[in-house]
């Protein structure tokens, strides 16, 4: 009896060491209740990020460098169009191009724009064609290292889709796998450079709030069923806009709650050696 008293102790007190590490980002200097949505370059030199002001009537994009490993005060991204609302930056994984979205037509709602890395500097922002952006609303778009994209395509709900990118040019977008994609909500889907596996957020059934985030491996180009990062992440209130940066020592996502007409949102993190991706790989269950 005194052995399991003590398995029980060493047990709650490994989860609450967990959850201990997650923090909050920079509070104070970006995570000040009203903000999502972080990206972080892969030299870890500049981040991005979206000031919501505590709702959705506006959204734009700030930027932060650091100098002498400190991030510096934010200030409005320099390829913010204050005409129009903007959300979800993302930078490829060789730092060549900086993905957001841009919502410049009502009846369309967000498209997602690239810029690009030149030598003299970063060009103007560029409208992706119809292979990936529609006249659906198209969003929270990441790049593999091969510069495929997946993306959220709202239609009468919100679903994973992917454009490839073969022989210089992106193909016509097409769902990710009816292993991920359900009659419920999947969005912000987070790629990871060598496409392994991909981390999104769901409102499916079974999670432990408003939406989870899950993580899904590929194998053979077969998805797996998703997996809920579990309650060492997730809670009560929706996650999303997942992301690991810092030379992939940091998982980083936001937390979102609405108290009456406000939402009090933040950017959290947490080493990403927390999450297991090893042993959560090794129970990734594949369809025969």
């Amino acid at each position: 009896m005194k052995s399991v008293i003590i398995s029980l102790f060493t047990i709650i007190s490994t989860i609450q060491t967990v959850k201990a590490q997650i923090e909050k980002f920079e509070p104070g200097l970006i995570s000040k209740d009203d903000v999502f949505g972080i990206a972080i370059s892969p030299d870890s030199k500049h981040l991005l990020y979206v000031m919501a002001y505590g709702g959705r009537d506006t959204l734009k994009i700030f930027e932060s460098y650091k100098k002498k490993k400190k991030w510096q005060t934010p200030t409005l991204a320099f390829f913010n169009d204050n005409a129009y609302p903007h959300i979800d930056p993302a930078y490829s994984p060789d730092g060549k191009t900086i993905l957001y979205n841009a919502s410049k037509d009502s009846n369309r709602g967000f498209d997602i724009y690239v810029i690009n890395k030149t030598e003299g500097g970063w060009s103007n922002p560029i409208l992706l064609n119809d292979s990936v952006n529609s006249k659906f609303s198209d969003f929270y778009a990441t790049m593999s290292l091969n510069r495929n994209i997946y993306f959220t395509r709202r239609t009468e709900s919100n679903d994973i889709y992917v454009s490839r990118f073969e022989n210089g040019e992106y193909r016509k977008a097409v769902p990710v796998s009816l292993s991920i994609n359900t009659v419920s909500a999947e969005s912000n889907p987070y790629i990871s450079p060598g496409e392994e596996y991909l981390i999104f957020f769901s409102d499916r059934p079974g999670g432990f709030g408003d939406s989870d985030l899950y993580i899904s491996f590929q194998k053979n180009g077969t998805w797996n069923k998703p997996q809920n990062l579990g309650s060492q992440i997730n809670t009560a209130i929706a996650e999303f806009c997942p992301g690991i940066f810092d030379n992939g020592k940091y998982f980083y996502f936001s937390r979102t709650a609405v108290e009456g007409n406000k939402r009090i949102e933040n950017i959290y993190r947490i080493k990403t050696k927390a999450l297991n991706l090893e042993k959560m790989r090794q129970r990734a269950q594949f369809e025969p």
